[in-house]
């Protein structure tokens, strides 16, 4: 796997900010697989804040996608943007259009697991191992 560093005052290049996109895959794909073992998450509160921490994350992506899908409007405005198979050969508008619809429905769909998300945590919030002294 290979390893990046995350700054957000990195370069403003296709590389880096590609390599970015594939750590975030590859962050997904290694909590799924750690989650697998109990010994991943011992207790309630580490659930709660892996809970928080994703809805966070999620959280941000539809500004994100808005973006990609700004550019692609940006690119097809300016006459940058051809298509030379597929379903839309030819029709460079209709495309973005399309693509620029299928991101605001999953921003759409971002946006209410997100709000998923943060019931989740507020009622894992509050969650302790049994025999576990909280307070009470």
């Amino acid at each position: 796997m290979t390893s990046v560093t995350l700054n957000i005052d990195g370069p403003r290049d296709p590389r880096y900010a590609l390599e970015v996109a594939e750590a975030f895959a590859g962050c997904a794909r290694v909590l799924c697989h750690l989650t697998r073992d109990p010994a991943a998450l011992e207790y309630p509160a580490e659930a709660y804040r892996l809970i928080r921490e994703i809805r966070a994350g999620i959280g941000m992506l539809p500004q994100l996608l808005g973006q990609a899908g700004g550019r692609l409007e940006a690119w097809r405005a300016a006459g940058q943007v051809r298509v030379a198979g597929g379903t839309f050969a030819g029709d460079p508008d209709l495309a973005v259009i399309t693509a620029r619809l299928r991101l605001d429905e999953a921003r759409m769909h971002l946006a209410e697991a997100e709000m998923a998300l943060s019931a989740a945590a507020s009622v894992t919030a509050d969650l302790a191992a049994a025999g576990e002294d909280n307070g009470e």
